[in-house]
């Protein structure tokens, strides 16, 4: 393991765990009763708007698998996948709308807490586990379907993309 590797990990780790905090204080910052209304973000209650940001950091493990696997292969394997993923955006918009709505209704706060919790202890593990080889990995994305996602990425961007992601959505958030 190198000292650049190192460094890069531990400066992930910082952040995911500076994001954790802030998820926690987002969902302290809303009643029980204000999980159901309104957020600043159009078509979202609040309750909606933290699923959503926890979906954010539910994808990070399966794309790292498609990463490091894509990584492995010519670029333009990427670049076809990314660009089928950038057609499919109507389709990924729907259920990017629909999904946190059915979510915020089956999960509460505490179980939105739980989960979220869950997630960003294997998002670590994951990241602890990362080869120093596979720092260098990279592949296309589609640039279409998230703000924050960069025509290429590496696993360190992809490890950073929840915490951006979060404080993208944060000022969303009505708190109550």
């Amino acid at each position: 393991m190198t000292f650049e590797t190192d460094t890069r990990r531990a400066r992930l780790r910082s952040d995911l765990e500076a994001a954790r905090g802030e998820f926690h204080a987002m969902v302290a910052s809303i009643s029980e009763q204000g999980w159901t209304e309104p957020s600043r973000n159009p078509g979202w209650t609040n309750g909606q708007l933290l699923f959503h940001v926890l979906l954010g950091f539910v994808l990070v493990l399966p794309l790292a698998g498609i990463l490091v696997f894509f990584g492995h292969l010519p670029s333009l394997c990427s670049r076809i996948f990314a660009g089928a993923l950038n057609f499919s955006t109507p389709l990924f918009n729907r259920i990017n709308a629909v999904g946190p709505r059915a979510g915020a209704r089956v999960l509460d706060r505490a179980a939105v807490i739980s989960k979220f919790d869950q997630v960003h202890g294997a998002i670590l593990a994951r990241l602890d586990r990362v080869r120093t080889r596979d720092w260098a990995l990279a592949m296309h994305y589609p640039t279409r379907w998230d703000p924050t996602f960069q025509a290429s990425m590496r696993l360190e961007d992809l490890f950073r993309y929840p915490v951006d992601h979060l404080r993208h959505h944060r000022h969303q958030l009505r708190a109550t």
